[in-house]
């Protein structure tokens, strides 16, 4: 078999930059997506539609957190060793179906319970279509290949889209042609197979198979943590009984969330790379990527123009404004939690786990007395000062303290500090919101072939 195939090239360009353009693009076309939706289907089909929707983004966030990355950590660290590489993708594969049908039932049963069985079938297959092409990604990621899943990124969720409205609006198919979109986009996922189709062999089980499962469980438990800390604030809100006056709130941690598209698509470039080379400086260089992205992020959000917000919100949002410089900082501290955890992940030291778990409890805990305490206020202000030490917390940890440390000694972070301190001084006084377009633009430029070079036009020699 290792006779007829090539040996896949290692490409040490990270390609975060275009990851990003396309997760931030996705994040854009599924918020259009949900809101053309509200004008095809009725409120209890849209209600049915939103809820299995929300259950696939979770079964989708599980199963890529584990055994994708522990297949491109495996490539990465063994770019010429195709008998190991034949051992990952086969137990990636199996072992991805057959979690997969777990997930598939969880997420069934749970359609099952607001929805119908037409519903709950087409989520079953594309939770199933989801284990599949979720290998695929695994090996594109370690064999660097990001830019190829920037592009399936992409167009999964455009013909995810397409096909949805189609089926909603021409074939009135109701909230099953909604979801159908999403068996055909996780159609798109299954083109990277014929790449790797060659590497997997009939399942088996040994211990080596026993250490990658054991590896994938403590990379998806870490994964787990980041998700409940991302979700915490929005989760707490309803449950500390503050949805009527919360509203506001939420909105304005949906749109704080941002730089978490910035913070994904550096993790997922940098994963692979970090299981060859964990050096101080490429966590640093990591580090600065997201953190360049995400300040500009954040001083857009805390500066924008009221004129903006009240064609971006309805009339009952008319207090976003007060609520967005909390989001924006808790945005950017869940995005640094995140780059954190992935430094964790390539590291692999047991016991960093548990750390992780104290971290994400004692979070949760400043958030419920804030909240409990404080109302909406408390909760906003609890969830921002909570995420900023969890950032600090998880700094003093041995495999992501050198990144920082290195990134604190650099004069080019003085640099950007200053830099960032600018622009936002610039957006701040931008009096008029074409100005503050503007301003914005050209710093994103900026920020963006600082922090991604690869995005910016190559000169001739």
């Amino acid at each position: 078999m290792t006779a007829v195939l090539e040996k896949p090239v290692v490409r040490h360009s990270a390609g975060a930059g275009w990851l990003m353009i396309a997760t931030t693009s996705a994040g854009v076309i599924n918020y259009g997506y949900a809101l053309v939706l509200t004008h095809g289907l009725t409120p209890a089909e849209y209600a049915a539609f939103a809820a299995a929707q929300a259950l696939l983004m979770v079964r989708a966030a599980i199963s890529a957190a584990g055994i994708p990355w522990i297949l491109a950590r495996e490539i990465a660290k063994a770019p010429g060793d195709l008998a190991r590489q034949s051992v990952v993708t086969t137990f990636a594969f199996w072992t991805n179906l057959v979690i997969g049908l777990v997930l598939t039932a969880v997420v069934t049963g749970g359609v099952l319970l607001f929805g119908s069985v037409r519903e709950a079938v087409v989520v079953a297959c594309a939770s199933l279509l989801m284990s599949v092409g979720s290998t695929g990604m695994g090996y594109l990621q370690g064999v660097g290949r990001m830019e190829t899943i920037a592009m399936l990124f992409t167009t999964e969720v455009v013909v995810k889209a397409a096909v949805g409205i189609g089926l909603v609006f021409w074939a009135g198919l109701g909230s099953a042609g909604a979801l159908a979109g999403f068996v055909a986009g996780s159609l798109v996922l299954l083109i990277p197979l014929p790449k790797f189709r060659k590497l997997l062999g009939p399942p088996v089980w040994r211990r080596a198979e026993s250490q990658l499962l054991r590896a994938a469980l403590r990379q998806t438990r870490m994964q787990a943590n980041v998700a409940v800390a991302s979700a915490g604030d929005t989760v707490l809100v309803a449950a500390l009984g503050l949805g009527s006056t919360g509203g506001p709130y939420l909105a304005a941690s949906a749109l704080g969330r941002v730089p978490l598209f910035a913070s994904n698509a550096v993790s997922t470039a940098v994963f692979p790379q970090l299981s060859r080379d964990a050096s101080a400086e490429r966590k640093a260089g990591a580090l600065r990527s997201y953190l360049l992205v995400a300040a500009l992020m954040t001083a857009v959000l805390v500066t924008l123009p009221s004129e903006i917000r009240s064609a971006l919100f309805p009339d009952e949002f008319d207090t976003i404004g007060q609520w967005l410089p909390y989001a924006a900082a808790l945005g950017l501290a869940i995005g640094a939690v995140n780059l954190s955890v992935t430094f964790l992940q390539a590291d692999d030291s047991r016991g960093t786990g548990l750390h992780l778990t104290l971290i994400t409890a004692g979070y949760l805990a400043l958030v419920i007395v804030a909240g409990a305490w404080f109302g909406v206020t408390g909760l906003a202000a609890g969830a921002a000062l909570a995420g900023m030490l969890a950032v600090a917390a998880l700094a003093l940890l041995a495999p992501v303290r050198p990144g920082w440390k290195v990134l604190f000694k650099s004069r080019r972070s003085l640099h950007d500090l200053v830099g960032i301190a600018v622009v936002f001084a610039a957006l701040a006084v931008a009096g008029h919101p074409l100005l503050w377009l503007a301003v914005a633009a050209v710093a994103g430029i900026y920020v963006l072939a600082a922090s991604f070079p690869e995005l910016m036009p190559r000169r001739r020699k």
